[in-house]
């Protein structure tokens, strides 16, 4: 106390001044900041890493709350706020919610956030702050991201209680913790969970989750979507069961199971679809939600505008499932396939699609040329930026096997580039 008593006008201003610089910096050390948050969160409350989708709820939420601390340094004044949680970190209360986690582990997760942050942020302050001005800018610093985090706590555990009261209270709260064991392997009674949730759980299964993609807030799109797929679907049963951002859904029936006109219906704006292969019994309700979370996970990360308006199916997205579940092996293999046109840059794309469409057209530059609508010279020009990695492609009746195989790595590399993006991973 007696520190800021001491302090004068212009002192108060070198602090608003300090924390503007500290929060000044590009969006490169917010990713950075995010990152490091993150591998605290998993080694700290695992149970938010154990599921695709609520993995990237959490990442979402993290990089929002970063944002918004980083603001909340930048101003001179902060503000009241009655928006203190985010819309990414609401999301994620619905997740945790939907998920059967417990209200401790998300307080948990925001406290250990909380440690690292201010830790981070206060090297950055020591940097530039004048030794004079350092204890009270420390508690400045100190204040804005303790009363940011204690607001949000405050209105999490307010909002986590309500909605778990009625999500208790009501039928659909009961059919998703019904859900949720089925999904989890505890022991139940199958006939009677049949009943209860009026699907027929030993019949052939279609899982399918739907998500909002973008600011795109709007509630009743995801239920509207899931309609119309049920409604070109009309033999099988529907069961859901969702949050205001992601509906779990699975089309059931005993008997015959065909989905292929739900194929052909465009998404609407801003909702994303993904869906599972065909299972059958308890264990395949259980595995087409495993393979439509994955789905899912795959479109979320490939590039912006990639396959949009339709339904992300299984099959298409398997060989990359498999890859997926290893990012950083996935990355070094791309790396060690593809070498310099595994660069996240302009030119190693081009180069990519070039040899892509070359290989797949059967090493003809004049089919290529016709699938990427350029001149056929053009492709010969593109391809000898690559005439090294071809050269390792090219027949040789005496090592045919090796080189069968590195046709298939770099192959394979080009459609994992493709898809997945690059990098593959931030370290990528």
């Amino acid at each position: 106390m007696a520190i800021l008593l001491r302090m004068t006008a212009a002192d108060v201003t070198a602090i608003d001044a300090l924390l503007r610089r500290v929060a000044a910096d590009n969006g490169a050390a917010l990713t950075e900041l995010t990152g490091l948050i993150l591998e605290r969160l998993r080694e700290a409350v695992p149970e938010f890493f154990a599921d695709e989708d609520v993995a990237f709820d959490m990442a979402a939420a993290v990089a929002a709350n970063v944002r918004r601390v980083h603001r909340l340094l930048a101003e001179d004044a902060p503000r009241a706020r009655s928006d203190v949680v985010a819309a990414e970190a609401g999301d994620l209360l619905q997740t945790t919610l939907q998920h059967g986690i417990p209200l401790i582990s998300l307080l948990e997760a925001y406290r250990s956030a909380q440690s690292l942050a201010t830790d981070w942020w206060q090297r950055r302050l020591e940097r530039d702050a004048p030794p004079r001005l350092l204890p009270a800018a420390t508690r400045a610093l100190h204040q804005r991201i303790v009363a940011y985090i204690d607001a949000a706590s405050v209105e999490i555990r307010t909002s986590y209680e309500l909605e778990r009261r009625a999500l208790e209270s009501s039928p659909d709260g009961r059919r998703a913790h019904l859900v949720r064991k089925l999904l989890s392997g505890e022991p139940l009674d199958v006939d009677a969970a049949a009943r209860t949730l009026n699907h027929p759980l030993t019949g052939r299964h279609v899982a399918l989750v739907l998500w909002r993609e973008g600011d795109d807030r709007d509630d009743e799109a995801l239920e509207t979507t899931l309609a119309a797929i049920h409604a070109a679907v009309p033999a099988a049963r529907l069961l859901s069961t969702s949050a205001r951002h992601r509906v779990y859904a699975w089309l059931s029936t005993h008997g015959a199971l065909d989905v292929r006109p739900a194929l052909a219906l465009p998404t609407a704006p801003g909702v994303r679809v993904a869906m599972s292969g065909l299972h059958a019994g308890v264990d395949g309700f259980v595995r087409a939600h495993v393979e439509a979370t994955q789905t899912a996970a795959i479109v979320r990360d490939r590039p912006a505008g990639a396959g949009q308006g339709r339904i992300a199916v299984f099959e298409r997205f398997e060989l990359l499932a498999f890859f997926a579940r290893e990012r950083e092996d996935t990355a070094r293999f791309v790396q060690r396939a593809l070498g310099p046109l595994a660069a996240d840059t302009p030119q190693a794309a081009r180069a990519r699609e070039t040899l892509w469409a070359y290989l797949a057209a059967g090493a003809s530059a004049t089919r290529a040329a016709r699938r990427l609508g350029v001149h056929r010279n053009t492709v010969g020009y593109r391809l000898q930026a690559v005439a090294d990695l071809l050269a390792g492609l090219q027949d040789d009746d005496a090592n045919w096997q090796a080189r069968a195989t590195r046709r298939l790595e770099v192959e394979l590399a080009l459609l994992l580039a493709h898809e997945l993006g690059t990098p593959l991973t931030d370290g990528a």
